[in-house]
């Protein structure tokens, strides 16, 4: 019996990682910082970024990097360097995350932790310090869950898509709601420059909430186009007073190794 119940495991892990049909990749990206408020400190600013994606034997890796010199008033100017991994299980029903930062503006964030998700509860360790039970309980995705449910709607030409996701990108906000609208899918504005692109991209906009918060307004917005293989061609972050933009500058295809 304990053959069969492995043999269906494989295949479960098996169709669940071929029907998402992601590419594991290395996006590196320009970023340029946009002020829309004159009354904001920050006066503009670049960077860069880079987007690590891989399909391992068992489960998605990610790494991104974001390298940013903010320009003040005064010409003055604060780097920020941020490094944050995380590892999620084919399933869906384990992940890691590790968050470090360092900003001459906000100071340093290290903190990592890790939760399983069984049914409708997730529960876990988040390590800073200390080490504190984490514990949740609703219909909550993954981030890479949520992306292959995000490209499976656009694919079924839905226009609208809202979930509850744990992404641990933020210490004090583990968890966000997120809602999406889907337009229409159109050429990408970088399928000219890298061979490795698929041709076609979906616009879509993500409106960020904190998790179970009541007011209407997200706390952020962002504009994407991505394509069916889970790859960002280009992005821009709404964060109220400034825009982020990110263009494409860079992209690596990685081989898949035998498992």
């Amino acid at each position: 019996m304990r053959y069969i119940l492995s043999l269906l495991i494989y295949l479960v892990f098996t169709n669940y990682c071929f029907s998402s049909g992601l590419l594991s990749h290395k996006a590196s990206y320009n970023l340029t910082l946009e002020r829309k408020n004159n009354n904001s400190l920050l006066e503009g600013g670049a960077g860069k970024s880079t987007f690590i994606f891989k399909k391992t034997c068992s489960g998605w890796s990610l790494k991104e990097n974001f390298m940013i010199t903010y320009n003040l008033a005064n010409k003055k100017s604060a780097k920020s360097y941020s490094v944050f991994k995380t590892f999620e299980d084919f399933l869906s029903k384990k992940f890691s995350f590790e968050h470090n930062d360092k900003s001459e503006l906000s100071g340093e964030i290290n903190y990592s932790g890790f939760i399983k998700k069984n049914d409708k509860i997730l529960s876990g360790k988040l390590i800073e310090k200390n080490i504190n039970d984490i514990s949740y309980e609703g219909n909550i995705l993954l981030p890479t869950e949520h992306l292959i449910k995000l490209i499976n709607f656009a694919k079924e030409e839905k226009i609208f898509f809202h979930s509850d996701v744990f992404f641990g990108s933020s210490k004090k906000n583990l968890i966000k709601s997120v809602t999406a609208f889907i337009g229409q899918k159109k050429p990408s504005s970088e399928n000219n420059k890298y061979k490795s692109l698929k041709k076609n991209v979906w616009p879509i906009k993500l409106a960020f909430y904190n998790y179970q918060q009541k007011k209407a307004t997200p706390e952020t917005e962002i504009s994407l186009e991505i394509d069916e293989e889970g790859v960002v061609h280009y992005y821009l972050v709404d964060y109220g007073d400034y825009n982020m933009v990110g263009k494409l500058d860079k992209i690596k295809v990685f081989k898949q190794k035998k498992c």
